[in-house]
């Protein structure tokens, strides 16, 4: 048990390339984008 907790401690610490608010903010636009196809793919196809 201790020596994998020794091995998490000791675990390389990584920054992330952008900030954590970001990482939200690009996930929000590419799901608005993905949005926006969907409603004009469905406008030119009414259901019958």
């Amino acid at each position: 048990m201790t020596l994998g907790l020794t091995l998490l401690q000791t675990e390389a610490h990584r920054e992330l390339p952008i900030p954590a608010w970001a990482f939200g903010v690009l996930g929000f636009a590419i799901l608005l984008v993905l949005l926006l196809i969907t409603w004009s793919i469905g406008k030119g196809r009414p259901h019958s």
